[in-house]
């Protein structure tokens, strides 16, 4: 059921890992505001090649779990790009502090409709 074809099981493998890969040396607990633009970037092509298999086959397990791993990337790099401190075990070299005004705010992610 879903996807059979070799070539496109085959492109779903290769971009589970490309996502791997894009967060293990992009959005690491070490990251930089350039990282986060190159992850999103890349993550841009990603979703886009998903989206086009996604439209033109049968989903199955395995493409569904991918296009939900691109979605919690997305949250990840865009919430890591919105925060202007060092925060927790994540570590943004371009900011290296707390900032003492954002101690005790929590933040909340809504989507726009």
């Amino acid at each position: 059921e879903g996807t059979q074809h070799t070539e496109e099981m085959l492109m779903i493998i290769q971009s589970k890992r490309e996502m791997q890969t894009i967060l293990s040396n992009y959005v690491g607990i070490v990251r930089s505001n350039l990282s986060l633009k190159r992850a999103m970037r890349r993550l841009e092509i990603l979703w886009q090649e998903t989206e086009e298999l996604y439209n033109k086959t049968k989903p199955n397990r395995e493409l569904c779990e991918l296009r939900n791993m691109i979605a919690i990337a997305y949250l990840v790099i865009k919430q890591g790009r919105e925060i202007k401190e060092s925060v927790g075990c994540h570590y943004n070299a371009d900011y290296p502090y707390l900032d003492p005004e954002l101690e005790c705010v929590d933040t909340v992610i809504q989507r726009k409709f």
